[in-house]
Parts: structure tokens; C-alpha cells; sequence
């Protein structure tokens, strides 16, 4: 900003091309007109902007009693949401000019302490989702009467969730247990997810109770 000294020509208000002059305390003063800010649509920017979108979106479905179920620990210089935007991050794929979040090859989020847990089987099907486990009998020998959490991704719609089992780990054998698929998709959708330990051993209920004893590994970095 320019100051106008008082002369033949005086100060002056207003906008003159691309000059507004203006005046404070009696001191006339003239400043550039503030220019546009140039905002590139690249090909390469547009894919990456409806993907951040999209990471913002996911981590947005979940509240804050469900984040501080998958981050239990105590952060530092982040909040829990942004944390989990930059593990979403990490899962993207990209296919020609689509650049997406691979909610199929999740496995793993959060901050608990790490185990090896039973895979995960979501299968629509009429008016139920089911949700099925088997194996990692080790594990399962040591928490039989444990009832875990699964992540559940809608990887069609874009959608997660953390159900509540209503079944426990058991010892050994397939387990499973039912929701209503309305709330979750519909058949036609594909779904995956991950089983979280609660070390719980009554059903939870609502979020505000859950506490993370152990998560699944996390997945190798992509090359």
C-alpha cells in the first residue's frame, strides 16, 4: 500500500483501473487492487481434490466415541478424525483418472495394540448381513468367551461401520452372527472388513464403553 503525499494532485477515494485509493486519520493512501487467485484444473489436481473428498467423507462417518474406539492412545499434534484420514490415505487406488479408497484392502486402523485375530467373512444375503469367522484357534483358545468388534466397509456405497459382535470369539470352529442388511446395504453390494478385540466379555452396548485390546496387523506398505 502506497502513501499518497499531499500535493497538486491530492488524495483521491475510490478505484481508479486497478488502484484504490482511500483515506485514515486524515492520510490519503492508495492500494493495488487485490488480484484473482488462480485456482488450476489440472487433470492430475481434480483427481486428487475428489479424493481427499472422498477420504474426508469416510473418516466423517464415524463419531467421536467410534474414533476413540479405533485410537484408544493418546495422540500427538493430530486430532483422532485427522489421524484416520491419513490411514485412509494410504489405501488408494488408482484406476486410469479415478483415484479412490480401496476399502476392500483395509485390514487394519487405529492405534491398539497389534494381534492376530480371526479373518472376517461379510456375506449379504436375503434381509441379513453375516458376519463369520474362522481359525486363529490359538488365539480364540486364550479368549473363547470374548465378544469383538468388526469393521465393516461397505466398499460399493463407500460406507464403514463398527458392529458389535453378538457372538463370542469361540475356541475354535466357525462362528457368526446376523444384522439387518437395510442398515449396512443392500445384497448386490460388496462388502469387507477387519475384527477388532475388545476384551469384552459381555455383548457391548453403544460406543461410549469400547476399548481396544488388540487389532489385527498392519498391511505391508505397497511398492
Amino acid at each position: 500500500m502506497g502513501k499518497i503525499k499531499q500535493g497538486i494532485l491530492g488524495g483521491f477515494k475510490g478505484k481508479v483501473g486497478t488502484v484504490i485509493g482511500a483515506s485514515w486519520n486524515g492520510i490519503a493512501y492508495m492500494r493495488g487492487l487485490a488480484q484473482s487467485v488462480k485456482n488450476p484444473k489440472t487433470a492430475s489436481q481434480v483427481t486428487q481434490r475428489g479424493f481427499f473428498r472422498e477420504v474426508l467423507d469416510i473418516a466423517g462417518q464415524l463419531s467421536k466415541e467410534q474414533l476413540a474406539f479405533l485410537f484408544p492412545a493418546t495422540l500427538s499434534g493430530m486430532t483422532r478424525q485427522n489421524a484416520l484420514v491419513k490411514q485412509l490415505a494410504a489405501f488408494a487406488a488408482v484406476d486410469g483418472d479415478t483415484k479412490s479408497v480401496d476399502l476392500g484392502n483395509i485390514n487394519s486402523l487405529g492405534n491398539a495394540p497389534v494381534a492376530d485375530l480371526p479373518d472376517v467373512t461379510i456375506t449379504a444375503a436375503g434381509e441379513n448381513l453375516t458376519i463369520s469367522w474362522d481359525g486363529a484357534e490359538s488365539f480364540r483358545s486364550e479368549h473363547a468367551d470374548e465378544y469383538p468388534t468388526v469393521f465393516v466397509a461397505n466398499v460399493t456405497k463407500k460406507k464403514v461401520y463398527l458392529v458389535n459382535s453378538t457372538a463370542a470369539f469361540g475356541a475354535s470352529g466357525e462362528q457368526s452372527f446376523n444384522v439387518g442388511l437395510a442398515a449396512y446395504g443392500e445384497a448386490t453390494d460388496t462388502f469387507s472388513g477387519f475384527m477388532l478385540s475388545t476384551g469384552s466379555k459381555v455383548v457391548l452396548v453403544g460406543y461410549g464403553t469400547m476399548s481396544v485390546a488388540k487389532r489385527p496387523a498392519r498391511p505391508k506398505k505397497r511398492d
